[in-house]
């Protein structure tokens, strides 16, 4: 197994700030991008993407307000929607022609909607416990993005200029806060390599705090429709493979998920597995998502050096 901490620091510039993450494997290879879940960091990949598949390489980014990377600027909010702008900034920034996509959870519903946008620059894109972003009707959007509006204010109102939230006195203190929240159900390993980007020093020096933004907890304004992401998601021409966990929910009925999975099998390159593991699946047990994530690498390839003889 490949040593975790054999990779490089990248920082991508952005117009308010920078994005930070981690560049793994061949610096030639087929590039990839990863994308975390919601409140997560790119540590959320470090056990799968030291160990990619040789001729690949892959670039973890902290997404915007999470980890090491910037902030939105003070009035801005978060959107779903704006995942593509993100895509895209940093294809254009490494200058990929064509790259693949490798996301969990909220990373993975970004990767499918960036991929059902541009088909053309998408080699690969792999979902790892998220069928589809999370979707609203009509009627839910109305309601819900009267929520967002007044979210977001009192968030403002609450923090003023520093959206880090609470500072704790100690990091053991931000430590047990972090191991008994959304990590609760995981391993010590991944509770650690979640914390190395996720608290950090508090702005006066005196404690601790998380480093994700607190306006990222602000539900999305308006959200996805379903007909919206239906179009999207029968626009996804790539290599598609998507890991469902055994022990984690779907957070959506088995109808809409049945409806999203239709789709996804219009696709002659579409493959589905499930996995055992939770929701952190790919974190807490990478012995059981790597070998997937290789047979599906390996027989795409092998697919295209078929059609092109």
């Amino acid at each position: 197994m490949t040593d975790r901490t054999q990779f490089k620091e990248i920082e991508i510039p952005v117009p308010w700030g920078k994005i930070s993450g981690k560049s793994w494997g061949d610096g030639d290879g087929h590039p990839w991008l990863g994308l975390h879940g919601w409140l997560d960091n790119c540590g959320s990949l470090d056990l799968i993407a030291k160990d990619w598949p040789s001729g690949h390489k892959i670039v973890a980014i902290d997404y915007p307000g999470h980890g090491l990377s910037s902030h939105l600027p003070n009035g801005s909010m978060y959107h779903y929607a704006e995942g593509s702008v993100i895509i895209e900034r940093i294809r254009k920034h490494f200058q990929w022609d064509k790259f693949s996509l490798v996301g969990h959870s909220m990373g993975g519903g970004l990767s499918a909607c960036y991929s059902g946008l541009f088909p053309d620059k998408v080699d690969h894109v792999i979902m790892i416990d998220l069928v589809r972003p999370v979707c609203r009707t009509a009627d839910l959007m109305v309601k819900r993005t009267r929520e967002s509006v007044d979210q977001l204010l009192s968030i403002e109102d609450r923090f003023k200029d520093d959206f880090h939230g609470k500072v704790y006195s100690t990091w053991e203190d931000a430590y047990a806060r972090l191991k008994e929240g959304a990590f609760s159900d995981n391993t010590e390993e991944a509770v650690k390599i979640i914390s190395e980007r996720g608290i950090q020093k508090s702005a006066d020096g005196k404690g601790w705090t998380f480093s994700r933004d607190m306006r990222q907890r602000v539900t999305s304004l308006y959200g996805t429709h379903p007909e919206y992401y239906a179009a999207i998601a029968g626009n996804i021409t790539s290599n598609h493979l998507l890991i469902k966990a055994t022990k984690s929910p779907n957070y959506e009925s088995d109808e809409d998920i049945a409806k999203a999975m239709e789709i996804y099998y219009k696709n002659p390159k579409f493959v589905y597995r499930e996995v055992e593991g939770n929701h952190h699946l790919h974190l807490n047990n990478p012995e059981n998502v790597l070998p997937v994530i290789n047979e599906f690498i390996a027989a795409s390839n092998s697919q295209q050096s078929t059609s092109s003889l």
